[in-house]
This record gives C-alpha cells, sequence and structure tokens, in this order.
C-alpha cells in the first residue's frame, strides 16, 4: 500500500500539482509598466486622484509574490488595490510565468495643508523570494506652479517667465535652451527637488530681485528640522559611463544653478541655500559677462558655493558663506572682477581642509601633463576672504595657484587671509593678516563694528562693478574709501 501512495504522489506532482509549484531562484524579478508613479494634477482644493501600472512576472516559471505594500503604511496619503484587494499590504499572489497583475494607486491632496511638502512620496515594495523591487509614488502636495518631471531633463518653453504669485516647484532638471531666456520676478521663491536645479545651455537666466523681495533658492522640504541641513539639492545626473574594465555607472554632480556658454545672465538680490554646488559657471560665451551678480547670498552648502570654470563673472555687495569646501573656486583660467564681497567660511559640520577662495588656471589631463588656460583677468577690489581657518599655520583662506601669467591678478583694498611669506606682487593696500571685526559670526551677522580706518576700501574705477548702496540698501560712501565687504558702516 506505501508503494502504491508513493507512485500515486510521484505521479501528482509531476501533473496537476505541478501548477501549485513556485519558481525560487535568487533570479526570480517581476517588470514594471513603470518605475515612478507621478501625479502630476495641481488641485486647488482638496481632490483625489488614481492611475494604474502593471506588474509583470519576468521570471522563468510562476512566483509567488509574498508581498506588495506601501511603506509608510496607514499613515501613507496613498492606497492601493491589487487586483481587486485593498492595501496598505497585500500578499501571497500567485503570478504565472509572462503573466501580470494591476495594482490601482489613489492619492487624496489638500494642498491648503501647511504640514504637507510640495511633493508627497511614497513606496510600494513588492517581495520576491526574499527580494525586493520597488516603484515610487510621487504627488504634488500643495499648491504651486510644478517644473520638470522625476529623473529627466525638461526644455522649459523659450523666454519663460515665473512670477511669484504662488511657490516653483523644480522636479528633476529643467533646461533653458540656447539662445532662450528664463526671467524670474522679485519675490519668487523657488524649491527644488533633492537632485534636481537649473541648467542653462547658451541661453540666459535673469532673476530679478529687489531689497525686501529676494528670490530664493533652496531645497523643497518645508519641516523646520530641514532649515539649515546643506545638500538638500543641486544638479545630479546619474549615467553610464565607459571605462577600462566595462560600462560601470556614474553621477554627474552640478550646480543647483548651472550656467553653461550664458552670456548676459543677472542675478539681482538673490539667495542661494542649502545646496550641494550653488552656482556653477563654465565656459563663457563669445563676449560679455556670462553671470553678473548683485547683492546675492549663497550660504550652507555642502560643496563648494559658487564654481567657475573658465568663466567670465562680475560681482558687487555679494555674501557667500558656510561652505564645507569653497565659498568661491575661480578656476581653469577666466576672467572675473568682484568689488565689495564677503567671502567668509566659518563651517562647522566637520574639517574644512579648503580655502575659503581659490584662484588658479590650469588642469592636469588625463596624460598628467599640465594645461594652462588663461587668466584674462582678474580683479578682487574691497573685499573680505576670511574664515575659521586663517589662524592654523601652513592654511591660507585665499590661494592663488597660478602657472600662467599673473599680470592680470589683482588683488587690491582687501581683508584676506594669507601667509606673509607667499606671493603678494599682486595684493595692493590690503590687510593679510588681521581678522575682520564682524559682528557675531555666531550667528552669521558680517557687518563690520571697528571705525578703523584699515577697514576703509579703496576707490572702484569706472568700468569696475559698482553700486551706490550695500547689501542693506543703505548708502556707501562714493569715492575714495567705501568699506571693505558687502556692508557699508553707518
Amino acid at each position: 500500500m506505501a508503494a502504491v501512495c508513493m507512485t500515486l504522489v510521484s505521479w501528482a506532482v509531476l501533473s496537476g500539482c505541478q501548477g501549485d509549484k513556485f519558481y525560487l531562484g535568487a533570479d526570480a524579478r517581476v517588470a514594471f509598466s513603470q518605475d515612478t508613479v507621478l501625479f502630476d494634477t495641481v488641485f486647488t482644493t482638496i481632490g483625489s486622484a488614481s492611475q494604474a501600472f502593471r506588474i509583470v512576472n519576468d521570471s522563468p516559471g510562476r512566483i509567488l509574490l509574498e508581498d506588495i505594500s506601501l511603506e509608510d503604511g496607514e499613515g501613507s496619503l496613498f492606497r492601493i488595490n491589487v487586483d481587486g484587494i485593498p492595501g496598505p499590504s497585500v500578499g501571497n499572489l500567485a503570478l504565472e510565468e509572462g503573466d501580470s497583475l494591476y495594482v490601482f494607486v489613489e492619492v487624496t491632496i489638500d494642498p491648503g495643508s501647511a504640514n504637507l511638502p510640495f511633493i508627497v512620496q511614497d513606496r510600494i515594495r513588492v517581495i520576491i523570494n526574499g527580494f525586493s523591487q520597488f516603484v515610487t509614488l510621487n504627488a504634488y502636495g500643495q499648491n504651486a506652479f510644478f517644473h520638470g518631471a522625476p529623473g529627466s531633463l525638461t526644455t522649459l518653453p523659450c523666454d519663460e517667465v515665473w512670477v511669484a504669485q504662488r511657490p516653483h516647484v523644480i522636479y528633476g532638471v529643467v533646461g533653458v535652451a540656447e539662445g532662450c531666456n528664463l526671467t524670474i520676478e522679485a519675490g519668487s521663491a523657488i524649491h527644488v527637488h533633492a537632485g534636481g536645479g537649473i541648467y542653462v545651455d547658451r541661453g540666459t537666466l535673469e532673476a530679478n530681485g529687489e531689497l525686501g523681495q529676494e528670490v530664493v533658492f533652496e531645497g523643497d522640504r518645508l519641516e523646520p528640522s530641514y532649515a539649515d541641513i546643506p545638500g538638500q539639492w543641486g544638479i545630479q545626473i546619474d549615467t553610464l559611463i565607459q571605462t577600462a574594465v566595462g560600462v560601470s555607472q556614474a553621477s554627474i554632480v552640478g550646480g543647483g544653478i548651472w550656467l553653461y556658454g550664458s552670456t548676459g545672465s543677472v542675478l539681482r538680490h538673490t539667495i542661494v541655500r542649502n545646496g550641494t554646488i550653488g552656482i556653477q559657471v563654465d565656459t563663457a560665451g563669445t563676449s560679455g559677462a556670462a553671470l553678473t551678480m548683485e547683492n546675492c547670498t549663497v550660504h550652507n552648502m555642502s560643496a563648494i558655493g559658487l564654481l567657475a570654470q573658465g568663466a567670465q563673472i562680475d560681482g558687487t555687495n555679494n555674501l557667500i558663506y558656510d561652505c564645507a569646501q569653497a565659498c568661491a573656486a575661480f578656476t581653469l583660467g577666466g576672467r572675473y572682477r568682484f568689488t565689495h564681497s564677503t567671502f567668509a567660511n566659518y563651517w562647522t559640520d566637520g574639517t574644512r581642509g579648503t580655502p575659503t577662495v581659490l584662484i588658479n588656471d590650469h588642469y592636469e589631463d588625463v596624460n598628467g601633463n599640465l594645461q594652462i588656460r588663461s587668466l584674462q583677468e582678474c580683479q578682487f577690489l574691497n573685499c573680505i576672504m576670511w574664515g575659521n581657518n586663517a589662524e592654523l599655520d601652513d592654511f591660507d583662506e585665499l590661494v592663488i595657484d597660478i602657472e600662467g601669467n599673473d599680470n592680470d591678478l589683482l588683488i587690491r583694498g582687501c581683508a584676506v587671509d594669507m601667509d606673509e611669506a607667499g606671493p603678494t606682487e599682486w595684493i595692493e593696500e590690503s590687510t593679510t593678516d588681521a581678522a575682520p571685526p564682524f559682528a557675531d559670526v555666531f550667528n552669521r551677522d558680517f557687518h563690520l563694528l571697528s571705525g578703523n580706518s584699515q577697514w576703509n576700501g579703496v576707490g572702484v574705477p569706472a568700468g569696475m562693478p559698482f553700486l551706490a548702496t550695500d547689501l542693506d540698501g543703505l548708502p556707501r560712501v562714493v569715492g575714495s574709501a567705501p568699506d571693505k565687504g558687502c556692508y557699508e558702516r553707518q
């Protein structure tokens, strides 16, 4: 009798019961009809939206979907329904090889809720044989103007104007095409999602902030705990690159505001904060300044505040402070003219091994050869370059690394930290070892308190960038002795 039972069991496994077995290989996978579900409805009142995607069995056999669930569970703003079974968690579903099933997703948004971020997120986790795969869920939260799409470079309409009526949210990277312009009106708030930013490719960007109505660029996390966290945004593009050993994954990281080949971009009364690289300017256009900065503040960057590579930049009344690396790096030659600007690096989140300001004119190519890029003009008048490493031995907060002709380099009427034993033929009427009397470094108040005449600057010649008011909008001494830095003593 036992033998008969064994025969019957063997026959069942090889026939009808075979359909109850599952493929248990470690390579069991599913495919999704889309790996990101975006609810791009901009709600003006409380409302709901629904979408769906398919889960397809890509494995060589029947599989068991052990769990399909929302990561945020019952607390999620999203709801799921898997082939008629409501979530937030659905499990133990069989899926034949090549077959698929639908997952329906719904979200309800109250755009007037101050507790919602601009972009609401969650993920659906699908587990097969202990291996997890994910679909990202994104929905527009608070009422705003939304630009771009997740993981994409989206070209903006030519000559677009962003108004201050509602906040603007950048999702992914938005591009300004060659010959086009993006104009941002005074008082506009720009919130950038992680990994995103503005890329200007031989077009122009014009941010027309005003005193008291600044244009503000920052991340899109509104919780108070994120108010002072650096590195929340900035362009990051994941790409595949060919190497000597094959294809590998790499990330291209650039400025949150990234200008390439631009001529005539302008930032006025603009605040850029809490990013990776705040502003990046590469390769000047055919003529004129690629970027003019007036009354701008850049701070709390996890890398560099202002990165220039072979660019042309004019600036006055700017404050750039607290960056994990340099506040400003003027590299690969170019033309730079700054007056009455304060570069102050009091970064405290870890050790900083880079100067507050770096100027260089060269790089090393892939063959190890030195390549010099001409420094056409480099003038800093009435500027302050200082930081919390100024008192360290063998450390300068201003580093000049010039291999070519330095005849066009001039640091005049400035307050800088530099080793007096170093080359100073291009430093005139400046202090190199006197700490500026900042009002309150702890609270990042970089006004000057001392009445000592050593904090007087020099007259600014015609043709150099200059404004008759300081960063506060208060009058400057016009003539022979305006103050150093972005603030005029009153």
